[in-house]
């Protein structure tokens, strides 16, 4: 009986000692991690063969409720899209709201003149359902303006 009870109370002891007596870290709601969070949306790039478009993209990028833009010269808010690979070709600093592309600095506001190609956001289409899937689908406009990093211009 002794034996019992004090296998009793040693596992009441361990068991009491290890509970985490802190309060947990306060949950940001979905739409605070939306506000902090930017979304970066990519289009695909062979790996081994990294050709892109030689047409030109122009435009100033902005920023705004956690999408990048590229509005061209008519004023039109392009989804700004990036090439896939390399990887790391394309930075985002979510603090200092600037994008590195190719090792090149660009603050929002910042004109660029690029080789890419601008493309339309098919809703629910095979390709748009890819797109909608890397972010906050609310960024993707219908004008996509797929920038590249091979002609890369201020």
């Amino acid at each position: 009986m002794f034996k019992f009870i004090t296998i009793s109370l040693s596992i009441f002891l361990f068991g009491c000692s290890s509970i985490n007596h802190t309060l947990p870290p306060e949950k940001t709601s979905n739409k605070e991690q939306q506000i902090n969070k930017t979304s970066i949306f990519y289009y695909y790039v062979n790996p081994v063969r990294q050709a892109q478009s030689a047409a030109v993209v122009e435009g100033k990028f902005a920023w705004k409720d956690g999408c990048i833009y590229l509005i061209g010269k008519d004023g039109i808010y392009n989804t700004a899209m990036f090439p896939l690979y390399p990887k790391g070709i394309v930075q985002w600093d979510e603090s200092s709201k600037t994008l590195n592309l190719n090792g090149r600095v660009y603050k929002m506001g910042d004109s660029i003149s690029t080789n890419g190609q601008y493309s339309d956001y098919v809703p629910n289409s095979p390709i748009g359902r890819e797109y909608e899937a890397q972010g906050d689908k609310n960024c993707l406009n219908p004008t996509m303006a797929l920038i590249g990093t091979m002609g890369i211009e201020n």
